[in-house]
């Protein structure tokens, strides 16, 4: 996928909170899916992130990509297991 300038600032962009708001198709769980797995390859806690959607399908689909770049990233392999969705209503 070929990243738009302001994707690949959300992705790398540091120290900070982001927002990211976009109409539908526009690759917004894939940018929130890489950002998170930069924030754990830079050593932070799994647990220490809290990752908001607008529903149920676009949680799942980004828990199911963050797993599955952790599971095959030898190095990342035992954060997979702490990846965790709570839905609250």
């Amino acid at each position: 996928m070929n990243l738009t300038k302001e994707q690949t600032e959300a992705i790398e962009k540091s120290g900070t909170n982001i927002l990211v708001s976009a109409g539908a198709g526009s690759g917004k769980t894939f940018v929130l899916s890489k950002r998170v797995i930069r924030i754990i390859k830079d050593g932070h806690s799994v647990d220490s992130l809290l990752i908001l959607t607008f529903t149920k399908a676009a949680a799942k689909e980004m828990k199911e990509r963050i797993r599955k770049i952790l599971s095959e990233d030898d190095n990342l392999k035992e954060k997979d297991e702490l990846v965790k969705v709570k839905l609250f209503f």
